[in-house]
């Protein structure tokens, strides 16, 4: 990847004032994340982008301030720290560095395991996140109760890097498709993939994941939605025409605590 220089905009917020902004947020199409740091009460929401006026703009339309970032700040290097390794039930360990050595360390000292490697990337998903680490426990946990010998076939919505949808493939899955909005975090999620050698098992779609649910063109055992309230609820009338009628499981993601109240009705009731 060619050093890239990004600009971040950034707004601190109290616990009562995030949700207020992140709906406008959302109702502005913006991809944003949430942080909270170290000995600060507040949070920080943040979007990033090469384009410094888009930055600005955000600026001018929600307050905050605009911060320029150098490619050593957050492009990972060769002689970056290993970083995390999360270790998903006994089936995955997914690590944050791209040192090829590394990996090839854990996998020999794991053979039983299966080793991804997922470096912080300019999308979302590096196995660290919670959100990303407890869909993959959900996910393998949901595997070991199928049929030993009966295919399964997962739809991986809003797929970020990739990860979801990779650890699928590894894990067996026969027919995979992964839908994700942003083009650069598609070309980022089919990098991942011929890294990880599942390239050819993994059919990456660049489009509206919503649209596609409501198609319903084909039926999965799983179906993984990583995406914000609003788009969850608007879904969910749709998940049950793409799940297969056995064994098959929805797994869910991405909305606010104070959301999982409707997010959960609502799936009650479809």
């Amino acid at each position: 990847m060619e050093d890239t220089v990004l600009f971040r905009w950034s707004k601190f917020v109290s616990d009562e004032e995030v949700e207020a902004l992140e709906n406008r947020l959302i109702g502005a199409g913006i991809i944003y994340s949430v942080e909270r740091l170290a000995r600060r009460k507040s949070l920080r929401v943040s979007s990033y982008s090469p384009e410094k006026k888009e930055m600005d703009d955000l600026q001018s339309s929600f307050g905050g301030g605009v911060t320029r970032i150098l490619p050593d700040d957050w492009q990972p290097g060769a002689d970056d720290e290993p970083g995390r390794v999360i270790r998903i039930r006994d089936q995955l360990i997914v690590m944050e560095s791209a040192d090829e050595a590394v990996w090839r360390q854990l996998q020999e000292e794991n053979p039983e395991k299966i080793v991804l490697s997922f470096p912080p990337q300019l999308a979302f998903g590096t196995g660290g996140h919670p959100t990303t680490a407890n869909c993959l426990r959900l996910l393998v946990d949901h595997i070991k109760t199928l049929p030993k010998s009966a295919p399964w076939s997962l739809l991986d919505l809003g797929c970020g890097t990739g990860i979801f949808a990779i650890a699928a493939a590894k894990l067996g899955g026969e027919n995979i498709v992964a839908i994700e909005l942003d083009s650069l975090a598609v070309n980022c999620a089919r990098e991942n993939a011929e890294r990880h050698g599942v390239a050819d098992q993994i059919t990456f779609i660049e489009g509206d994941a919503i649209a596609y649910v409501k198609q319903a063109p084909e039926q999965f055992t799983v179906v993984a939605a990583n995406l914000f309230s609003d788009l969850l609820l608007e879904s969910m009338p749709h998940f049950p025409a793409v799940m297969k009628q056995t064994d098959h499981a929805l797994i869910l993601s991405g909305f606010l605590t104070t959301q999982a109240k409707e997010v959960v009705e609502s799936s009650r009731k479809h």
